[in-house]
């Protein structure tokens, strides 16, 4: 081997060595931005592993505070799989907030701890933020969540349920009971409690959000006097009405900017997917904090028409806030009765039907205020200044404050009882629906999201468009392509016969 052949491999070989070197430097650099900067990639469909908006929306309220949050998982070693499971849990809210930090302590081992915090079960997990704790036996995103719901409260707001009417009973477990509505309505830190305002002169002071849940019968003249008074202070109103009932309540709701008819949604898109003609499918919702990037399907059955109509001269700002399809309209008693869905142009309307609406009200006590403050104004001016420029003055000051902005009072109408009934409150947005409703109402938007999910199984919505193509190909004309393909295979192998015999 000569001098040039060896010198010719060392370079070679120095080139390789070099190139290795950098590409070993270049996967370590690669590694250390990788662990200075996480990132997760949730490929999941039902994304399992990223936090739903409303846990961010919750930590983003602890992040304006700068709260720090601490957590102690009680865990014993044996249970290391649910340990591994519970850590990567909490990985991913320490990820979204890096002042959420989070230890796990064996009882066994370490004895002093457990008994400090007075742990005689486990697992348990404590979570705690300033002067607040919370404790959870069971881990997962829908109760760390609540956990932190409830260390953000200060108070604890309370949700009324009008009673003595036929309504659904926060108690009833049956199907058309309320009692899933009720659970999730605590689960957010809110006390419910059923109100009778045949007992009582006027709805309580403490009262964050009165519900009027399926009315069955009209409210007496001085129970609807009891509600004005009490949206006239400021309240909040969530009504789910049935179809064809409590005219007296309608008319009542007319005077908030809300336009009900005795009439029936039907909705050929929910016959479609196997539905009932009467169980309208919504996925079209007009933009609004309730609504807000709100993309998923709800179901309204037996529900009536809900109409939003604004009134400027009295500061009432009304508007619709979720529609049927475009092939759904409304039929009467009449012929609902008679089976008669057709629609008819003359009693009808044509989708896409508003099945809920929501109002902003000026309370009475709001628009006098300005008035009140304006004549005090006006009085000091008038001590000060005379003539002419008095009167420039209490203009002046009155204009200046009937500019201010008023309370208003939250008024949202839901053309379905049945929607947050037990039998339909978890079937697909429902819930999300009705607790992003509470929440509005009660001046809680940070927590109007869509809300963690368990599991389980969950039904395929599909769109009219989308259900007519999946019914055509497969059952139309994929067996006709069969059909047409075994034709054409006989007239040929035919004529192949009768060509081979002549």
């Amino acid at each position: 081997m000569t001098r040039e052949n060896i010198r010719r491999r060392i370079i070679l070989g120095s080139g390789t060595a070099a190139g290795i070197v950098i590409f070993l430097a270049i996967l370590i650099a690669a590694q250390y931005i990788i662990l200075q900067n996480p990132k997760r990639w949730d490929l999941t469909h039902a994304k399992r592993f990223t936090l739903s908006s409303q846990s961010k929306n919750v930590l983003e309220s602890f992040r304006k505070n700068q709260t720090p949050i601490d957590v102690l998982a009680f865990y014993e070693s044996k249970d290391q799989g649910d340990r591994d499971e519970v850590r990567d849990l909490l990985e991913q809210y320490r990820d979204v907030y890096s002042k959420f930090h989070y230890s796990f302590v064996d009882p066994d081992k370490e004895r002093a701890v457990a008994m400090a915090n007075k742990i005689d079960a486990y697992p348990t997990t404590i979570l705690k933020a300033g002067q607040k704790e919370e404790r959870i036996s069971t881990v997962d995103e829908e109760t760390v969540t609540n956990a932190l719901v409830k260390l953000l409260r200060s108070e604890t707001k309370k949700v009324y349920m009008l009673k003595g009417h036929g309504e659904l009973s926060p108690e009833a477990t049956n199907e058309t009971g309320f009692s899933v509505a009720k659970s999730q309505i605590e689960k957010q830190n809110y006390k419910v409690e059923e109100l009778v305002l045949l007992q009582t002169p006027e709805v309580p002071t403490d009262a964050a959000v009165l519900v009027i849940a399926g009315p069955k019968t009209d409210p007496m003249d001085s129970e609807m006097d009891a509600i004005r008074a009490y949206l006239n202070r400021g309240g909040s109103l969530l009504v789910l009405l049935n179809p064809f009932k409590t005219p007296k309540l309608a008319a009542f709701l007319k005077n908030y900017g809300f336009l009900t008819a005795d009439d029936i949604v039907v909705d050929r898109m929910s016959r479609a997917m196997g539905g009932d003609y009467l169980m309208p499918v919504i996925v079209s919702y007009v933009k609004f904090p309730i609504t807000k990037n709100f993309n998923v399907a709800s179901f309204f059955p037996e529900a009536r028409s809900v109409r939003a109509e604004s009134d400027t001269k009295r500061g009432i700002e009304a508007q619709e806030l979720a529609l049927t399809s475009p092939v759904s309209w409304t039929i009467n008693e009449e012929q609902l009765k008679s089976g008669n869905a057709n629609f008819d142009e003359k009693t009808g309307m044509k989708g896409p039907v508003s099945v809920m609406a929501v109002s902003q009200v000026p309370t009475k006590e709001a628009a006098s205020e300005p008035k009140e403050k304006a004549d005090e104004a006006s009085e000091k001016k008038n001590g000060e200044k005379q003539g002419g420029e008095e009167a420039k003055q209490q203009k002046d000051a009155t204009g200046g404050e009937q500019q201010s902005k008023p309370k208003k009072a939250r008024i949202v109408v839901m053309g379905s009882s049945l929607m947050a009934a037990n039998k339909y409150y978890k079937l697909q947005g429902n819930g999300d629906l009705f607790m992003n409703t509470v929440s509005w109402l009660a001046e809680d938007e940070n927590l109007i999201s869509i809300r963690p999910k368990s599991l389980k199984a969950q039904p395929f919505v599909l769109t009219a468009r989308q259900a007519t193509v999946f019914f055509v190909i497969p059952v139309v004309l994929m067996p006709l392509i069969w059909v047409a393909a075994g034709i054409v295979v006989y007239v040929y192998r035919r004529r192949a016969v009768k060509a081979a015999s002549s």
